[in-house]
């Protein structure tokens, strides 16, 4: 895989669809592709070469009025990531997933129904 199948599978790891933020299908067709509206994670896609940190940003989607299930993802994303971060194997590298400050920030909108968390992140490639 190269960096950017790389970083689908690693968001689409997480037992919910994931999409590139500047790709995510409108709500009709993710309920016919997926069974679903929501749950689902974007993504922003910031790709670099060996040395250099990238910032990247992932928004975790929710319907509910609570914040209990969104934060249980949450959890789990920061899980595996865990305090020194995770190194993930691509095709002639590695990318080094660290939790960046803040790491989580919960974000509120119109609808009081959808419930999102911004998750922080910085990726180191390794070529």
């Amino acid at each position: 895989m190269n960096k950017l199948q790389t970083l689908q599978a690693f968001w689409s790891g997480f037992g919910i669809p994931a999409f590139d933020e500047n790709s995510v299908p409108d709500e009709k067709e993710r309920i016919t592709l997926y069974g679903a509206a929501f749950p689902y994670i974007t993504y922003d896609v910031t790709v670099d070469s060996f040395g250099y940190s990238v910032a990247q940003t992932a928004s975790l989607w929710y319907r509910s009025t609570s914040w209990q299930d969104i934060t249980e993802k949450e959890m789990q994303i920061d899980e595996f990531i865990g305090r020194g971060g995770r190194m993930i194997a691509y095709d002639g590298g590695a990318m080094w997933i660290k939790k960046a400050n803040p790491w989580a920030q919960r974000l509120s909108g119109n609808d009081d129904s959808i419930r999102r968390i911004v998750l922080n992140l910085e990726i180191q490639y390794i070529d």
